[in-house]
């Protein structure tokens, strides 16, 4: 007896694994960029002796997003 394909590859798994994998790909690159231009935005307004919180908030947004990113990465390790 022949078996199917998705006996030995289980396409929707992969399809999900490169689901996630795509939008990881997006989210992480783009929370860093966010941190990056809140570091700039910091050191601007220090420079300028403006009000630093703007730029501070960007840090926190950026950091907390990848936080919850290895938070969810753990949580679906441990779950399966």
């Amino acid at each position: 007896m022949i078996a199917s394909l998705d006996d030995y590859l289980p396409l929707a798994d992969l399809a999900k694994i490169l689901a996630v994998c795509l939008v990881v790909a997006v989210i992480a690159p783009a929370s860093v960029s966010v941190a990056i231009a809140g570091l700039d935005r910091r050191a601007r307004a220090q420079a300028s002796g403006g009000g630093r919180a703007g730029g501070v908030a960007l840090i926190v947004v950026g950091v907390a997003v990848l936080l919850a990113l290895v938070a969810a990465g753990i949580y679906a390790l441990d779950v399966h």
